[in-house]
């Protein structure tokens, strides 16, 4: 477990477990509607729904039990959560990637996702991708300082989006 003080708070990242996955949801449903309202009141086009705002509390559960989950905790509540698939041998998607909207811009997604690379690099990952959107240019300046080039482009979901890759070392 990763411990890191910000502002005179302490905040925790650990693996998650099963009985996080009600807070895990709420944390997505919370944060995926923020954004999605952010997003369509800055657009004149039709409204997208992102597939996060429909997953169901067993999906939760059964990517706890399949890949790595971390979450990121103000005292006991998860205030950001992140999902690691392995997609082929030492390829993983970064999925579900958020951060509660009263936490945002403190810098505690960049410590989320500094401690998943650790653990990608402890388990020898090659490369780490995740598909977002490209209509947000905050989002795509954060991806890029993490590291991750945008590789291609698709409107699959009804929006711009990119395939985004970063390798491991």
């Amino acid at each position: 477990m990763m411990t890191a003080l910000s502002k005179d708070l302490k905040y925790d990242c650990r693996q998650a477990i099963l009985s996080d996955a009600a807070e895990i949801h709420n944390l997505m449903q919370l944060a995926f509607a923020d954004y999605a309202k952010r997003k369509n009141e800055n657009k004149n086009k039709k409204e997208v729904i992102n597939s996060a705002l429909r997953e169901q509390l067993s999906e939760v559960k059964k990517d706890l039990e399949a890949n790595i989950v971390l979450v990121l905790t103000d005292s006991d509540k998860i205030i950001a959560s992140l999902r690691l698939e392995e997609i082929s041998n030492k390829r993983y998607l970064l999925k579900r990637f958020a951060v509660s909207p009263s936490y945002q811009n403190q810098g505690l997604g960049t410590m989320l996702f500094q401690e998943a690379v650790e653990k990608l690099r402890k388990i020898d990952a090659l490369y780490l991708q995740l598909y977002s959107s490209l209509e947000n240019e905050k989002l795509i300046c954060f991806y890029q300082g993490l590291g991750f080039n945008c590789l291609e482009t698709d409107n699959k979901k009804g929006y711009e989006r990119g395939l985004w890759i970063k390798t491991i070392k």
